[in-house]
């Protein structure tokens, strides 16, 4: 019962058995390295049928050490990965056996398994590759897997970080702000620059610019000439200037189907929206709700943007006019407004891409355009952005002046354009002025006249109407040009 594997045994059906396992292992092992699978990772049958060689050897009392001639065939098959071989055997001998005849029985492919992964991992492939479908009914409803909403395209940026396809905008703010030609200006640049206001354009787009109020043709002209190069190629940038209405159904069905007609466009601006929703109150959440109805069928019918154009209340802190619900249910919003000092300030209050408070700042100015037909100048407004210094920054920020502080600008001001003899002054010294506005406070008592034109002053150029040189020198602040 010792003597070798190799070597003919009183029993010769025992040998044969053993034999005959060893040579089914050695053809599994060619198949398997065939397959490229030994090296990488080796199968439970192999370390299964290990064991049972060791366990039948020890069951019959036979030798377990291999022949020479199989020497290398056994020190591959027969790596027991970690398991301690000489371990007492804690289960019977005929428990053993038949665990052995069971696992020498060919598995199903779909049976067998591979050491140490769990079950989680071995099915990523096939969740990845084929993922979990939700019953029909329950997709046309419109619920969503995890990897159906992935799947979802994002929303394509027209002026990124601003404004984007299917978008819901509001422009907002107090009138006489600006905010036309704001409006108009991003609409130029869709088609003329790869910038605006810092924020970057991806790709040209086209608009349509729904213009309820305001001279149209001096705007544009204004833009083109303070801006060379830039233009408002059809059918890119088409323009609606008739009376057109936002809260009748009819309306936006046919603006729809007509801006389809001419090739569709990526932005819808309307200008302004309260001539846009004759008859409704803006107070009322009811004619609020048609609003914002309407305005989410024109995007769903065009896949374009709408921005509204609107105004603020008195309190400015408490953002567009009108009913709350209208703008919780913008996507964005952007307040612009006029500083004290003359400038124009861009404010991102409102975004679903981040968190708001962006700032930017530009300048109005009218444009000569010529002479009318009477022989009249023409001028229109052209916006100029402006880079956000510290000293721009401090300038928006300002608050706005007292009556006594408008009374020393106006006297410094005139004292720096007449200056001697008619020669206009570049500059004047902190005395000089301090003079010039204490004659201009005459209605002040003598006693308070030199502290009150000093803290007028202060005030002036804190408000960046005035700047100070370093050797004590008044000039004219940027706010004063």
């Amino acid at each position: 019962m010792n003597a070798n594997l190799n070597t003919p045994t009183a029993d010769s059906g025992e040998g044969q058995f053993m034999a005959a396992i060893l040579e089914w292992q050695h053809n599994l092992r060619k198949e398997l390295e065939a397959d490229n699978l030994v090296a990488e990772r080796p199968t439970a049958r192999s370390d299964n049928n290990c064991m049972a060689k060791l366990v039948v050897a020890q069951a019959l009392g036979l030798h377990t050490e291999p022949s020479t001639m199989n020497n290398e065939q056994a020190e591959v098959s027969c790596d027991t990965r970690g398991l301690e071989v000489e371990e007492p055997l804690s289960h019977s001998t005929e428990a053993h056996t038949r665990g052995i005849v069971q696992d020498d029985v060919p598995h199903a492919e779909h049976e067998l398994s591979e050491p140490g992964l769990p079950e989680s991992e071995s099915g990523i492939d096939k969740v990845d590759s084929d993922p979990v479908q939700l019953p029909e009914q329950a997709r046309e409803y419109g619920l969503l897997t995890r990897a159906d909403v992935q799947a979802e395209p994002s929303a394509i940026p027209l002026i990124h970080g601003l404004i984007g396809k299917g978008q819901l905008v509001m422009i907002a703010g107090p009138s006489g702000s600006g905010k036309s030609v704001f409006q108009l200006h991003l609409g130029a640049a869709l088609l003329n620059a790869p910038v605006v206001f810092g924020y970057a354009i991806p790709k040209r787009a086209r608009f349509l610019y729904v213009n309820l109020e305001g001279d149209l043709k001096h705007r544009l002209e204004a833009i083109e000439q303070h801006h060379p190069g830039w233009s408002f190629p059809a059918p890119e940038a088409i323009f609606l200037t008739r009376p057109w209405r936002l809260n009748d159904w009819d309306s936006v069905e046919s603006l729809a189907h007509h801006v389809q007609q001419a090739g569709g466009v990526d932005v819808i601006f309307i200008d302004t929206l309260n001539r846009a929703i004759p008859g409704s109150d803006e107070n009322l959440s009811t004619d609020m709700g048609v609003v914002i109805k309407h305005s989410n069928r024109l995007i769903e019918l065009t896949g374009a943007a709408v921005v509204l154009t609107h105004h603020i209340g008195k309190a400015k802190e408490r953002g567009p006019r009108g009913h709350s619900s209208l703008y919780a249910a913008l996507d964005t919003c952007i307040m612009v407004d006029q500083a004290e000092s003359g400038l124009r300030t861009i404010e991102l209050v409102k975004t679903r891409q981040g968190a708001g408070g962006d700032m930017r700042y530009f300048s109005i100015e009218n444009i000569a355009l010529g002479e009318d037909d009477y022989g009249l100048p023409m001028v229109g407004p052209a916006l100029t952005e402006v880079e956000g210094t510290p000293e721009v920054e401090k300038a928006a920020t300002a608050p706005s002046l007292t009556p006594q502080q408008k009374e020393a600008l106006v006297a410094l001001s005139l004292h720096l354009q007449n200056g001697f003899d008619g020669e206009p002054l570049k500059e004047i010294s902190r005395d000089e002025a301090l003079e010039v506005v204490k004659a201009a406070f005459s209605a002040v008592s003598t006693k308070h006249r030199s502290t009150r034109a000093r803290e007028a002053i202060d005030a002036l150029i804190e408000a960046g109407k005035f700047k100070q040189t370093e050797s004590g020198m008044l000039t004219i602040g940027m706010s004063c040009g």
